[in-house]
């Protein structure tokens, strides 16, 4: 899911938590969106279909404030 269609998640009041958790390789952080149906997503980059991956974690949340986000969980 790109950042476009999380705003529209978020707007929707679909959105249950966001999770911001180290990567699968431990080189950075991604972002998972939590719906209240339970469909976890991750947030993807808009050139491919893979979990978009931060450098910092710092990062990670400026994107949650994009997003309209004001409560996030972090997952170490």
């Amino acid at each position: 899911m790109q950042e476009k269609e999380a705003r529209a998640l978020k707007e929707s009041g679909n959105l249950s938590n966001i999770v911001i958790q180290r990567s699968g390789d431990n080189r950075g952080w991604t972002v998972k969106l939590v719906t209240y149906n339970g469909d976890d997503q991750m947030l993807n980059s808009k050139r491919s279909k893979d979990p978009r991956v931060f450098k910092t974690a710092d990062a990670a949340f400026r994107c949650c404030q994009r997003l309209g986000v004001t409560v996030a969980t972090v997952d170490l």
